[in-house]
C-alpha cells in the first residue's frame, strides 16, 4: 500500500505542476503575441503549453502503461522513484532561482535584460505591472516557478527512466 501511495503522490505532484505550467503558459499566450519571426520569447507559450499537456498526459494515464512505455519489469513491485526525484531537484532549482532574482538590487534591474528574466522565470510574467515585495516573490512567484520547473524535471525523469531502462535490458 506504501508503494502506491508514493506513486499517487507522485502523479499528483506532476499534475499539479502540469496545471500550474498550464496556466503560465495561457498567461504568456495571451499577453505576448505569437510573433516567431522577431521575438524570441514568443515561444514560450507554444513550450509552456506542451510541457504542460505532457505532464498532465502523464499523470493521467493508467500505472500499467507508463510501466510499458518506461519498460518496467510488471513483476518488479518497488517502482523506480527517479520522476519525483527530477521534480523536486528541479522545483527547488526554479525556486533558488527566483530567490535569488529577486535578492538582485533595484539599480541592477538596468543590467539585466527582461527577456532573459521570463525565459528562466516565467511566473514573472505575473508582475509584469508591478514591482512586487520579496515577500511576494517567495510567497507567490518562487513557487509557480517551481512547479513550473518541477513539471520540466518530472517530465524529464520519466524520459531517463525509460531511457535508462531499455538500455539496461539491451545490456
Amino acid at each position: 500500500m506504501r508503494i502506491a501511495l508514493r506513486d499517487l503522490a507522485s502523479r499528483f505532484a506532476l499534475f499539479v505542476c502540469g496545471l500550474i505550467t498550464f496556466a503560465i503558459g495561457r498567461v504568456y499566450a495571451a499577453w505576448l503575441p505569437l510573433n516567431f519571426a522577431n521575438d524570441p520569447t514568443s515561444y514560450e507559450s507554444v513550450i509552456l503549453i506542451l510541457v504542460a499537456v505532457l505532464a498532465l498526459l502523464i499523470s493521467f494515464v493508467p500505472s500499467s502503461w507508463v510501466g510499458k512505455i518506461c519498460n518496467i519489469d510488471p513483476t518488479n513491485r518497488r517502482p523506480s522513484s527517479i520522476p519525483i526525484k527530477m521534480l523536486g531537484g528541479f522545483a527547488a532549482f526554479g525556486y533558488v532561482m527566483v530567490a535569488g532574482l529577486a535578492l538582485i538590487p533595484p539599480s541592477g534591474h538596468s543590467v539585466v535584460d527582461p527577456s532573459l528574466v521570463f525565459l528562466t522565470c516565467p511566473a514573472f510574467l505575473l508582475t509584469a505591472t508591478v514591482d512586487p515585495s520579496l515577500g511576494t516573490v517567495l510567497l507567490l512567484l518562487a513557487p509557480l516557478n517551481a512547479a513550473v520547473y518541477g513539471a520540466f524535471g518530472g517530465i524529464l525523469g520519466y524520459v531517463v527512466l525509460a531511457l535508462r531502462n531499455r538500455w539496461v535490458r539491451l545490456g
